[in-house]
């Protein structure tokens, strides 16, 4: 039942196997090796996400129906872990996922939350008597604070292990810069089932010291190796970008909020690549499978589905968005937004990075100069949300066992923002004057095939995040949707998005590559 992650007869099983059988052996026996084989499977590609939460959902169901039936005395943890997404951080998602398959692998989870301080992992790690610690966090500033949380564990003293992880992270910046602030271990995670096979190896007395040497090893070589030349510096030379195009006016330059967006349409832009793929695991192009009649596929499609019914249905999501217009100049690197094309004084610069070789573009490439002829250019600025109240529900729903609600919740409004902020973009390009063709596809917008160019604080051509600050002042974005900003420069709740929207009709992805020496 475990592994096929299905409770049909399941409490029969359970009546059937407790015969003679003490309830924490069958919790510590059949059960917990079900969920080792659904560990294997996964490590194999032969489940996905989805698979796995269901198969947790089934263990917890298991372990409710045992524990009433156990001695008070009896004890059933393989260990105690804290889990913390650092200071600066929002993310949340990954470590749901985490504090999901520990708790239900025999782990007591102390989960403290988003936006952790490294005093706040001190405290609960000497509270609880921590076994584990683990951190997570989604951008490279994060990365960083885990090395700031690990010199701080170090200098209180503490020295159990600690599982890092996050898409910013790697194993040799685990290596190099967090491993040599902490005294302790140090091992990276690249995924949840990752950090399980970790911790059930640390508890290990036996697996633990081979493990712990190996780890050392691989780290020592990481740690040694010499990283690629830094690109050299060239002349700030300015791309061959041409201005010989009527710039599109917009209605008006004012600020506008957006309440009424009907959520079934947010649904529609989703890009089935982020959710199915990215989110919940399922290997393959959804369409084809779904069209090949694949179960796998089909059942996943269904529960994504009455799940987005349920959405709908009880307003779990309340999509809110600020965008505004504004008269924009270019001057080298420089961006300048003014409230009307005749003022002299721009309400924000922002400073672009140039690339170092190749094409040595600039995001403000593609704004009209200040100083030619011809008429102004405009841009455009916004933040859209779906996140109030995910988290809260989220967790609801992780602590009635409905684990894969508590994940796919989070992951459909994240993936929401990201499809409202298409929507919302294809909306400008229409009031700007420029709307996509009729014949254009979802497929062909998810694949920036219209004219003009989205990009977010953290892109490879703008990667700096304190830029947010600069548009939240413009959009006066907090106020307006309550939405905030971390000291890292992310947004809470997490399920947002930012971007600048530039027209030029060239504007085009590209990387700005590392800083220049």
């Amino acid at each position: 039942a475990v592994v096929e992650g299905s409770r049909d007869g399941l409490v029969e099983d359970l009546e059937e196997i407790s015969r003679g059988t003490a309830p924490l052996d069958v919790i510590n026996g059949p059960l917990m090796k079900g969920m080792d084989e659904v560990g294997r499977l996964f490590a194999e590609n032969k489940m996905i996400v989805a698979e796995v939460l269901q198969s947790a959902e089934v263990m917890k169901a298991a372990v409710a129906w045992l524990e009433p039936r156990m001695t008070g005395g009896e004890r059933r943890s393989r260990g105690r872990i804290i889990l913390a997404t650092v200071k600066g951080d929002v993310h949340d998602i990954g470590k749901n996922l985490v504090h999901i398959i520990l708790k239900n692998n025999g782990y007591d989870v102390t989960d403290l939350g988003i936006k952790v301080s490294p005093e706040a992992v001190i405290d609960a790690a000497r509270k609880v008597r921590a076994d584990l610690i683990g951190l997570s966090g989604l951008l490279v500033k994060s990365t960083q604070q885990m090395a700031v949380t690990a010199e701080d564990l170090e200098a209180a003293g503490i020295d159990v292990p600690l599982l890092v992880g996050g898409a910013a992270l790697s194993s040799k910046f685990t290596a190099s810069r967090i491993a040599p602030a902490y005294d302790g271990p140090v091992l990276y995670a690249k995924d949840a089932m990752t950090g399980l096979d970790l911790a059930n190896r640390l508890q290990d007395p036996e697996r633990r010291r081979e493990l712990l040497v190996k780890n050392r090893e691989l780290q020592e070589l990481l740690s040694v190796q010499n990283a690629p030349p830094a690109a050299r510096a060239q002349p700030a030379v300015a791309a061959a970008i041409r201005h010989d195009h009527p710039a599109a006016v917009p209605p008006d330059l004012k600020p506008h909020v957006v309440e009424d967006v009907d959520v079934e349409e947010i649904f529609r832009y989703i890009n089935p690549i982020m959710l199915y793929g990215r989110h919940l695991g399922l290997k393959g192009n959804l369409e084809s499978m779904l069209a090949e009649k694949n179960a796998k596929a089909l059942e996943l499609f269904r529960r994504v589905a009455e799940l987005e019914s349920e959405i709908a249905a009880g307003s779990l999501l309340r999509p809110r968005a600020v965008y505004r217009f504004f008269a924009a100049a270019s001057r080298g690197d420089d961006l300048m937004l003014y409230a009307s094309p005749g003022d002299e004084k721009p309400l924000e610069t922002f400073r672009f990075p140039r690339q170092v070789s190749g094409e040595r573009l600039c995001l403000s490439d593609f704004v009209r100069p200040a100083a030619m002829d011809g008429g102004g250019d405009f841009a455009a600025l916004f933040v859209v949300t779906c996140g109030a109240g995910v988290l809260d529900r989220s967790r609801e729903l992780r602590e009635q066992g409905e684990y894969f609600k508590s994940h796919a919740l989070q992951a459909i409004a994240i993936e929401s923002a990201e499809a409202y902020a298409e929507l919302l973009h294809e909306r400008l390009r229409r009031m700007w004057g420029f709307p996509d063709p009729a014949s254009m596809t979802l497929k062909e917008k998810f694949q920036a095939r219209y004219r003009g160019l989205r990009v977010s604080f953290g892109y490879p051509a703008c990667p700096d995040m304190s830029d947010q600050a600069k548009l939240f002042r413009l959009l006066d974005a907090e106020r307006r949707l309550g939405v905030t900003l971390t000291e890292g420069f992310m947004m809470d709740p997490e399920a947002s998005v930012s971007a600048l929207v530039l027209q030029h009709p060239e504007a085009r992805y590209f990387s700005v590559g590392a800083p220049a020496t």
